[in-house]
């Protein structure tokens, strides 16, 4: 009984360790299987990285030789790539094959000094010179920022690479006497040398110098003064001189209803004056055209540039809280769209317009806004926008002027402060590229103490792309194709040498005959006069086929098969005579 008992406890002890090794074999191939699978989809995505890296190396191919030219001092530069492989799909297993063929390609390339190196793009099988990441504006674009006085000398904190006009804010004019009521600013900015420096940072940055006039009072006086106006275009001619400047930006505002004529004349006559000594005029026009004081139609052939002021749309002259450079607005409201179409409407060319944006913030007092009342508080400068706020508080986007405001409490009671940052000026930097215009203003610079976002933003806009396409000026190629190319190139010169050398060959030949020894080995064995034959008669039209320039045509062809049956009716007449002879 205990025997049997043993046995039986034996036996469930046994199955017991077997179903426990089975469970744990089991459970560890279950994890091998999850960190076999895992390794597979790891070893998977590794495997596609490193195809779409060779895909990008293909589609980019610069590593076969890189070239600078800032080392190059000749006017050629070559460059040497592998064959462009114009289905690589259909090519691939006879790679061999095609690179047997073609070997390598040249490319000759005028040495621009701006060359850092060529790319190729081989899906395309385009050239690109690679100028650098130098910073610069596309040539298509005009982009302005204002120094204003009082931000002393930030201006040597600006990235001129990225401006091609700095105007000087500001020559404030004495409509009395014509000359300026704060010359000490004026001479600052000589003293300072401010375009001298700005022109050392940036060679083909134009320098201007902003002229104020506000008020119609101001106005009326100064545009019915012939005087004053001789005095006021006397003085800037001397303060350009002096301090190395490139032309003037007028900024004239509240000009009375009826002095467009009297407005008109001035622009003219300081257009004219301006022009003698190569310098020019952007003319500030405000995004509202009251009343059409301004002509534009007659100024446009007058300035250079119109400079439309797209901010200001809400601040101390409004009485609401708003997008101070609104996109769009509601129908009875102004916006930029509805500012340019005005200019566009009167058939003014886009690419005489530069719209102006604004870099700073305004702050209203919107507490008692449920009782229709609020009120302008202060306008900041966008740095202290975004340190003010940017920390406590998100942005929030209107989509209609797409612009950005911070709503937000103090002590004094709920604020509001709208603004742009670099998202809504990307989007008016695209509208305005959009409509063709010529670029686009700051006001102003200083105000955003070099935030990398904003220089960034006209880099990204109207930056000159590092990448442009290029064209060979000569192509050579290598290999059995490159040799067979030559050929054809050169078939003329070919041809007209193949017959010089056959004429030799047949000067001499006949030269030869006169020895009658020669005639009788020549004559004596048929095989001599049929190779003989045939050499004279396939260098002959060798050379008459590529002097000519002729393509093959089964008239040539049956022309060399009719020729060569007569050569062999003669042979066999020439044995039956010579057996005759005999």
């Amino acid at each position: 009984m205990k025997q049997s008992y043993l046995n039986s406890s034996i036996t469930r002890l046994v199955f017991f360790m077997i179903c426990m090794l089975t469970l744990e074999t089991s459970y560890a191939q279950n994890i091998r299987n999850s960190i076999y699978g895992a390794k597979r989809k790891t070893m998977t995505e590794i495997n596609k990285t490193k195809r779409d890296v060779r895909g990008i190396k293909r589609a980019f191919g610069s590593s076969n030789k890189t070239v600078d030219s800032a080392n190059d001092t000749t006017d050629i530069l070559t460059w040497m790539k592998k064959p462009h492989i114009p289905n690589s799909g259909m090519i691939h297993d006879y790679e061999h094959i095609y690179t047997f063929f073609h070997s390598q390609q040249e490319y000759d390339f005028t040495n621009h000094k701006d060359i850092k190196t060529i790319e190729w793009d081989s899906l395309q099988n385009k050239f690109y010179k690679n100028i650098g990441e130098k910073d610069s504006i596309d040539g298509k674009y005009e982009v302005i920022g204002w120094h204003p006085y009082w931000m002393e000398d930030a201006y040597k904190e600006y990235n001129y690479n990225l401006l091609t006009m700095l105007s000087l804010y500001s020559y404030d004019l004495d409509p009395y006497t014509g000359l300026s009521t704060n010359r000490e600013v004026i001479d600052l900015f000589i003293a300072d040398s401010v375009a001298t420096y700005a022109k050392s940072e940036n060679p083909n940055l134009k320098v201007l110098l902003s002229v104020t006039l506000f008020g119609e009072e101001s106005n009326d006086i100064f545009l019915t003064s012939l005087e004053a106006q001789n005095k006021f275009i006397e003085e800037i001619l001397e303060i350009m001189s002096d301090g190395n400047l490139d032309g003037i930006n007028i900024d004239f505002e509240a000009i009375p209803e009826f002095y467009t004529n009297f407005f008109n004349h001035f622009i003219k006559k300081l257009n004219a004056q301006l022009s003698n000594y190569d310098y020019f005029v952007v003319l500030d026009v405000p995004y509202f055209n009251y009343k059409n004081i301004l002509d534009y139609k007659e100024l446009q052939y007058h300035v250079k540039y119109f400079n439309l002021i797209g901010y200001d749309f809400s601040g101390e002259q409004s009485g609401y809280p708003g997008s101070i450079s609104p996109l769009r607005s509601l129908s009875n409201q102004p916006s930029l769209e509805k500012s340019v179409n005005d200019f566009l409407n009167l058939e003014i060319p886009p690419n005489k317009i530069i719209l102006s944006l604004p870099l700073y913030g305004v702050i209203w007092d919107v507490s008692e806004s449920n009782v229709g009342y609020t009120s302008y508080q202060e306008s900041i400068p966008y740095y202290e926008v975004t340190s003010n706020y940017g920390i406590d508080y998100n942005p929030i986007y209107d989509p209609l002027s797409a612009s950005f405001f911070y709503s937000f409490e103090d002590e004094q009671g709920k604020k509001i402060c709208w603004f742009e940052n670099d998202m809504s000026l990307s989007i008016k930097y695209d509208w305005l590229k959009s409509k063709k215009i010529r670029g686009v203003g700051l006001w102003a610079l200083g105000y955003s103490q070099g935030a990398p976002e904003i220089w960034g933003g006209i880099k990204d806009n109207f930056g000159a792309d590092s990448l442009i396409a290029i064209t060979p000026i000569e192509t050579r190629l290598s290999g059995t194709y490159g040799l067979a190319k030559k050929i054809l190139d050169n078939k003329k010169t070919i041809g007209f040498g193949s017959l010089v050398f056959t004429g030799f060959l047949i000067v001499g030949f006949v030269l030869s005959l006169t020895d009658w020894k020669v005639r009788d080995i020549l004559f004596a064995n048929k095989s001599f006069r049929v190779i003989y034959s045939l050499i004279f008669s396939l260098m002959s039209l060798f050379g008459i086929g590529y002097w000519f320039n002729l393509m093959p045509k089964w008239s040539l062809i049956m022309g060399v098969i009719v020729g060569s049956l007569i050569f062999y009716l003669v042979n066999i007449f020439f044995n039956f005579y010579r057996k005759g002879l005999r």
